[in-house]
């Protein structure tokens, strides 16, 4: 075997805390007596509405790490196609996941035929298709022709998908998401099923995580190379034969770190235009009883009349406004939404730099679940799915933490197996 490359330790520390704190949010997030910040809304930001933009981060990191690497070793042409590959196994695997749990759809063969091709895939396509993995591999195609590229050429083109998924939203995206009349429902054949995050032209919004992701590669590269310029001395090159991330990620930090917080504020100060709206009525919290704004990008006025509820404070139903485009909706991927969950994605990252690179700490859980983030994945669904068969979503407190702890315990057991014995999985 060859001798092992020096990894980004921050980044598998960072992998593995997304990847727990999915864990956390698919079990307890449906349950009573969860906290409500654990589920979805799509009327503000959730801690659960932080994860899916921490895997985008991620691979958008790690995209251009291994790209760049491949180009190298192997040749623009095959490192192209290796990613191409990755992709589509990635949304291949999603489907076969998300479709396994739903293969009694149709019980008679009639029911297929009169439905026919399009009126089976429609709904589909509108909702259950997009999970984690399959966004994750349609985005990652998508920004593949510039994640190797300069940062000008990052930076248009996020702008671009940026402008051009407002645009949209604006003429009819946004009311295709809600299940509202517009004429692409018309021909898609599903006017009464809602999107699921982003649906099927998320990939616009979803690039910004992750040439975000890529541009906090870039930073921790400018440090390693800053550190390479200076003389090693002989007790340094006792300590570390090479240069590593851990000698140079404290001139990294607070780039990483100003960053972060100028795109959550930048996030929230958005989300502020989203009380321009009027009340919703009758006041509720609940997404499916609030009703959609007639214009949900253009607002009434451009100025902002008051501050919005802070990330992770659910609005009392009193102060709900009616769902418009500058709330942070995860349901369509909002512009303030994708602002502010990047800035929070880097933050939580810039965290794990301080702790790993610099302070060399690291978390055997997260480490673990990091290293070996697919099969955590799959593992975690099917573990999940066999613990909560016997976790009714009315259980007791004491309940639900037990099989939480049940949950959580066998799935670190196998990936942990898997970890002892060198086995990875890699699409």
């Amino acid at each position: 075997m060859a001798a092992p490359s020096p990894r980004i330790i921050s980044l598998d520390q960072y992998r593995g805390y997304t990847v727990a704190g999915m864990m956390v949010v698919n079990y307890l997030g449906g349950f009573a007596v969860a906290h409500a910040v654990l589920e979805h809304h799509n009327t503000y930001f959730s801690y659960a509405d932080t994860i899916m933009p921490g895997f985008h981060f991620a691979v958008g990191f790690a995209l251009r790490l291994v790209l760049l690497k491949r180009i190298a070793s192997v040749g623009r042409r095959s490192a192209y196609f290796s990613i191409v590959r990755r992709g589509l196994g990635l949304i291949l695997l999603s489907t076969v996941l998300e479709f396994a749990s739903s293969h009694d759809r149709f019980k008679h063969w009639s029911d297929l035929v009169q439905t026919g091709v399009w009126g089976a895939l429609a709904g589909p396509l509108k909702l259950q298709f997009w999970e984690t993995l399959a966004i994750i591999g349609v985005t990652s195609i998508w920004v593949l022709p510039v994640i190797a590229g300069s940062v000008r050429l990052r930076l248009a083109f996020l702008i671009a998908c940026t402008g051009l998924h407002v645009l949209l939203c604006h003429l009819f995206y946004f009311d295709f998401m809600y299940a509202r009349t517009n004429w692409l429902d018309q021909y898609w054949g599903a006017a009464d099923v809602k999107g699921l995050d982003g649906g099927p032209l998320g990939f616009l919004a979803w690039t910004m995580p992750q040439i975000i992701g890529s541009f906090a590669y870039d930073c921790i590269v400018s440090g390693q190379k800053a550190f390479k310029k200076q003389e090693l001395t002989e007790e340094t090159e006792t300590f570390a034969s090479v240069p590593s991330v851990a000698s140079c990620s404290f001139f990294s930090f607070f780039k990483l770190l100003i960053w972060s917080l100028i795109l959550m504020l930048a996030g929230y100060g958005l989300s502020c235009l989203s009380m321009n709206y009027p009340r919703t009525q009758p006041p509720s919290t609940e997404e499916d009883q609030i009703e959609v704004a007639a214009s949900p990008v253009i607002p009434p006025t451009w100025t902002i009349v008051q501050p919005a509820e802070p990330p992770f404070v659910q609005p009392p139903a009193s102060e709900q406004r009616q769902l418009n485009y500058w709330l942070m909706n995860k349901r369509v991927v909002t512009l303030p939404f994708n602002l502010f969950s990047s800035g929070f994605s880097l933050a939580v990252y810039t965290f794990f730099v301080l702790l790993s690179d610099v302070g060399r700490v690291q978390i055997g859980l997260f480490r673990t679940l990091g290293t070996n983030a697919l099969a955590a994945y799959v593992l975690h669904e099917i573990v999940g799915g066999a613990v909560g068969s016997f976790a009714p979503k009315d259980s007791p407190l004491w309940w639900v933490a037990t099989t939480f702890a049940i949950y959580v315990g066998i799935t670190y057991m196998f990936v942990r197996h898997l970890e002892k014995h060198g086995i990875y999985i890699r699409m």
